[in-house]
């Protein structure tokens, strides 16, 4: 049976079945009214809440793994339309720097050890310069409509995967019904579908940085890249609420960074958000010898 909106994705077979989202939500802080600082004593359920707003949340915190030669000037590859990020306050108070990269869905082992730590704090002074888009199926398919729509038309021409990755997201629609669990299979089943093609799931890795540990929930699913997991086990490492937001400059994003080369203990120490700021740099990366 093929789920709707699938014409044009080459062997789409899969029917996508899915638990009801139960998701264990842990926060180490709460969030202020921009959508940053300290806890204020609120309620987790509203500061979780305000997390998953655009129009509330506005401080973002950025995890790069990079060899020592590299060094960045946008949020992601020059070629990247868009970037992942993660609300900064989430990871407040700090926790240590592999467990701030586990949440994030990055494992750290031998080759990021053998790197240099990028972690860049974003506190755009308008929202709009960023374009944050919780990280959603839908939110991706209307992303990708947006992105594309000035350069390809439909139906698509076969020969180019990412004019077909265009007339599918733009040929999504979002359907409501009282079934939760059917409304989200319909977006992440055609999510599942995209990934399944090779050619498609590598445009999307090219332009969105999007892979295989993706879930299109909203959340990171914790330290999933390159790990095998049920969907009981990604439901339930579904923790911190991921955005996708455009590949700015670091000072349009208005992002402060610090860059960490390999030292004995690193991952241990903490990831101290206001430690990015009072000793980053602002629209550029300022190198320090340890996280504390």
């Amino acid at each position: 049976m093929e789920a709707p909106n699938t014409k044009g994705v080459k062997g789409f077979t899969c029917i996508a079945l899915f638990l009801p989202l139960v998701f264990l939500i842990l926060l180490s802080a709460s969030c202020d009214e921009g959508g940053g600082g300290k806890n204020h004593g609120e309620p987790v359920a509203a500061v979780v809440e305000r997390s998953r707003d655009a129009n509330q949340t506005n401080d973002f915190l950025r995890l790069i793994f990079l060899p020592a030669n590299v060094v960045p000037t946008t949020l992601g590859r020059p070629d990247a339309l868009r970037v992942f990020v993660s609300v900064t306050s989430y990871f407040e108070p700090p926790l240590p720097l592999f467990k701030t990269a586990d949440f994030f869905g990055i494992l750290v082992g031998d080759t990021q050890r053998q790197l240099d730590v990028v972690a860049l704090r974003c506190i755009p002074e308008e929202p709009v310069a960023v374009e944050p888009s919780l990280a959603t199926w839908p939110r991706v398919f209307g992303l990708l409509a947006s992105d594309l729509g000035g350069e390809f038309t439909c139906p698509p021409d076969p020969d180019s995967p990412e004019n077909e990755l265009y007339c599918l997201a733009a040929g999504f629609e979002d359907i409501p019904g009282g079934d939760v669990t059917g409304t989200i299979e319909n977006a992440i089943g055609l999510g599942a579908a995209v990934m399944s093609d090779p050619e498609l799931a590598g445009v999307l890795q090219r332009l969105y940085g999007i892979d295989q540990s993706f879930s299109g929930l909203g959340f990171s699913v914790n330290a999933s890249a390159g790990n095998e997991l049920t969907a009981a086990g990604a439901l339930e490492a579904s923790v911190v609420t991921e955005y996708l937001v455009r590949n700015a400059t670091f000072e349009e994003a208005g992002c402060f960074c610090i860059r960490v080369p390999p030292y004995e203990g690193r991952e241990d120490d903490p990831l101290d958000v206001d430690f990015i700021v009072s000793r980053g740099g602002f629209g550029e990366c300022v190198t320090v010898d340890r996280l504390r």
